[in-house]
């Protein structure tokens, strides 16, 4: 059962980073924060129907409890779409999900989790895999980046391979690793887990609900600051366009009503133009607004993420050593995925690493049915 969940989560978590890729905007500061609001929502509704569905006696006490593991995957998820304002999806993505690995050795030497030889190896292929296709993907970059001309060249360096870029799908595997850990410290086993007032067959919904509804409280902190965020850049574009109009018609006398209406037009076309344009709210472009048309992809990234999320809990409770591995291997569906939707292209090379994703995969599935 844990090998299905798990294959679960891969696949919508590949959807997810489909239209995380495309909900980016590297001209919005505020982009990751939005994204990180939606899925708050996105979360904290799907929390809300749990509860009314189910008969689960949730104790808000687990709120608390679970915190640490929250709050490792909400800081992971928000620098993760940082760095999708700096990074190629393609790089990033195999990057953070070496964080498999890590959990894979947290698991085995703190916690004491063991796995066969056949699922070691799998393990290995899964994430030689993954780390092959970081590296074809750095090569070809570099390669495309030698073909700009070099004020281009310059610009992409800062912003693409700098510190920066680097750092966060780097702090993203670090940070993510140590949630993933803890959720197998926590859901591992019924009797040691911290949650309190669960039952085998709650624990697990127990988690989820809490770590959502983490993330519902930090989607309204979120939604508030944006909020006071857009009033401000109203407030100040407002003051800006009547500076505007009053330099405008400086030194236009009544006498001259021509001018006058000439130059009303101007500031009116002007204003048309403004309000149509989709990339900022003041003359600056300091601040994008919030706009349900530019959310959709990010709703359509939280609805998968939530969906892998749901059936996350039960894969880390089945066999969190081998599933962590198993479900970090999602970045391979994201590239395919690009390849149908965003008609990028994959070399030979890469389909070789994605196929020994596969082959991983596929030797997993089937040490299960042998378990079975």
């Amino acid at each position: 059962m844990w090998f299905i969940c798990a294959l679960i989560t891969t696949l919508a978590w590949g959807a997810a980073d489909l239209f995380y890729k495309k909900g980016a905007d590297e001209k919005d500061k505020y982009s990751h924060l939005k994204t990180s609001m939606i899925v708050g929502f996105i979360m904290g509704g799907h929390a809300i129907a749990t509860l009314l569905l189910n008969d689960i006696a949730y104790d808000p006490k687990n709120l608390i409890i679970y915190m640490p593991v929250s709050a490792m995957y909400i800081l992971s998820m928000t620098v993760g779409y940082f760095g999708l304002r700096y990074l190629e999806l393609s790089i990033s993505s195999p990057i953070q999900n070496s964080s498999g690995a890590i959990t894979c050795i947290l698991c085995l030497v703190i916690l004491g989790q063991t796995m066969d030889w056949l699922s070691a190896g799998a393990v290995i292929l899964i994430c030689a895999g993954v780390f092959a296709l970081g590296l074809l993907e750095r090569i070809k970059l570099k390669q495309d980046r030698a073909m700009l001309p070099e004020a281009d060249k310059l610009a992409d360096e800062k912003y693409r391979i700098g510190v920066v870029a680097f750092l966060m799908p780097i702090l993203y595997a670090i940070v993510d690793s140590l949630g993933t850990f803890f959720d197998a410290f926590y859901l591992d086993d019924i009797d040691a887990t911290p949650l309190v007032n669960v039952t085998e067959e709650t624990f697990e919904d127990v988690a989820n609900i809490s770590y959502e509804f983490t993330f519902l409280f930090c989607g309204v902190i979120i939604f508030i600051f944006l909020m006071i965020k857009q009033a401000a850049a109203m407030k100040k574009r407002a003051n800006t366009k009547e500076n505007e109009a009053m330099n405008t018609l400086k030194g236009i006398g009544d006498e001259d009503d021509e001018a006058l209406m000439r130059a009303l037009a101007d500031l009116d076309g002007k204003e048309t133009v403004a309000s149509k344009n989709t990339e900022a709210v003041s003359l600056a472009g300091e601040f994008v607004p919030l706009r349900f048309s530019d959310q959709v992809n990010r709703i359509l990234a939280a609805v998968f993420e939530t969906a892998g999320q749901a059936t996350y809990v039960y894969a880390m409770s089945g066999n969190g050593v081998v599933a962590a591995p198993m479900i970090a291997s999602y970045s391979i569906v994201s590239l395919i995925l690009s390849r149908i939707f965003l008609k990028e292209k994959l070399t030979a090379k890469q389909y070789i690493a994605v196929a020994v994703v596969i082959a991983g995969i596929a030797v997993l599935g089937i040490v299960e049915g042998l378990a079975e």
